[in-house]
C-alpha cells in the first residue's frame, strides 16, 4: 500500500530541477506536467503570436539573397585582382 501510494504521489509531483539541482517536490497543477511555479498554469503563446517576428533575418528568402550577396562579391573581388594583375 505504501510503495502505490508512493508511484501516485511521484506522478502528481512536478519533478522540474530546482535550482539546487533536486526535483521539484510541488504537486503538479491540474492537467498539466509541471508546478504552478514551473510553468503549469503558462499556456504558451498565443495562437498567431507576432512577437517572435522581429526581423526575419533568419527566413529562407534572406538566406539565399544574403547567399546570393556574398557570391557577387567573391566575383567582384577576383575580378578587381584580375585587373590589378593586369597593370
Amino acid at each position: 500500500m505504501q510503495n502505490n501510494a508512493m508511484r501516485e504521489l511521484l506522478k502528481l509531483s512536478c519533478n522540474a530541477k530546482t535550482r539546487s539541482g533536486h526535483p521539484c517536490k510541488s504537486a503538479t497543477v491540474k492537467g498539466k506536467k509541471r508546478c504552478r511555479m514551473h510553468g503549469g498554469t503558462n499556456n504558451g503563446a498565443p495562437k498567431g503570436n507576432m512577437n517572435s517576428f522581429k526581423h526575419g533575418y533568419y527566413t529562407k528568402e534572406n538566406i539565399v539573397k544574403r547567399s546570393e550577396v556574398h557570391k557577387l562579391i567573391k566575383e567582384w573581388k577576383k575580378l578587381s585582382q584580375e585587373l590589378e594583375g593586369d597593370y
